[in-house]
């Protein structure tokens, strides 16, 4: 079977796919999942229909292997240059961003207001929904807002809103797979119980890992308080967490207490979430980053999936922190990812 890879970039509008783009050179796909727009293509194409409505129209490109297609997003066109080669071959310049760049532009017009007891996904997804968002992935909590809650100024991004919603019951920041839905999520936790994809020396194509190691402790603290204070609590809400593991070299017991500085909250879901944000201020304390970045052959990848590695110079499980695919017959797929070292 043929597993060279093949290329198919449909033009949609309004769901409806109007006619194709033909890449020149070697388009590319972009990853970077601490983006608040985290999938971004870019490349020059040929169209087979005439000038399209840019401000409607969206691009779909598709990696075909041994008869197996696979989505690489649903990106809205951010830049898009007419221009004309020296050959007199006009084609398209074009810059396009995922879904994800529908709530970052669009702003709030009036102050915006939650209710109490209103659950954190069902507001987010009511969100997305206003802003004809309709594909929707969710893992659903039960965290509800426990006052009114009023705080984002007229003209402050709905992204921003969203994920400081997210962030208050500890779950990643929105991002779109590459069929085009919103993904509301947990955090992932990177413990080897589900791994994305597996790369061994020699599968696929040659894995060249180039591993930097840093220890990145940035202080030697090992106590940490967090806290919320509000009109609408009768006393703060307050969630401490200790360090005191006789293994952690920078543990009370192996070098006294040592006081982080108290982070001061505007709200967060419960008691039970601030204790969860305060103990992973000390998980991040104790931890220490590998990054390794390496080459593979093409393959369908999403934001932040777990990988497992098995090479000489590096072997583990990490989670993607970027990638980038070069769309053509000879490319790659380039990674940066990361596992943490506990100290």
């Amino acid at each position: 079977m043929n597993k060279t890879p093949t290329f198919r970039f449909d033009i949609v509008e309004n769901g409806v796919c109007i006619g194709q783009a033909f890449a020149l050179n070697k388009p590319s796909v972009k990853c970077d999942s601490d983006a608040e727009v985290k999938l971004s293509l870019s490349g020059e194409f040929v169209l087979n229909i005439q000038k399209p409505n840019w401000l409607k129209a969206r691009i779909k490109p598709y990696l075909i292997i041994g008869g197996k297609e696979s989505s690489l997003g649903e990106y809205l066109i951010s830049q898009a240059d007419d221009c004309t080669d020296k050959k007199g071959v006009k084609f398209w310049q074009i810059k396009g961003m995922d879904l994800g760049r529908i709530p970052q532009r669009s702003r709030t017009e009036k102050r915006v207001l939650f209710q109490a007891g209103q659950r954190y996904t069902d507001i987010v997804q009511s969100i997305l929904l206003e802003l004809g968002i309709s594909r929707i992935i969710a893992i659903q909590s039960d965290a509800t807002l426990k006052n009114d809650r009023a705080d984002w100024e007229i003209g402050t991004s709905w992204i921003k809103i969203i994920n400081s919603l997210l962030a208050e019951i500890n779950y990643q920041s929105l991002w779109f797979d590459t069929e085009g839905n919103a993904r509301i999520q947990p955090h992932r936790q990177v413990d080897g119980m589900v791994i994305d994809h597996r790369y061994e020396s020699g599968e696929l194509s040659q894995i060249k890992p180039q591993v930097d190691i840093s220890s990145d402790i940035y202080k030697a603290y090992n106590v940490f308080t967090a806290m919320v204070s509000s009109p609408e609590y009768e006393e703060p809400m307050i969630a401490v967490s200790v360090n005191d593991i006789p293994t952690s070299r920078i543990s009370t017991v192996n070098i006294g207490r040592v006081q982080a500085p108290i982070e001061k909250l505007d709200d967060i879901a419960n008691q039970e979430e601030l204790q969860k944000y305060v103990d992973n201020l000390r998980f991040q304390s104790m931890c220490s980053t590998e990054t390794i970045s390496f080459r593979t052959a093409l393959n369908q990848h999403q934001v932040r999936d777990i990988v497992s590695i098995h090479h000489p110079q590096a072997s583990g499980i990490y989670q993607e922190t970027q990638w980038k695919m070069t769309l053509s017959f000879d490319g790659e797929m380039t990674h940066t990812a990361q596992r943490v070292v506990i100290e």
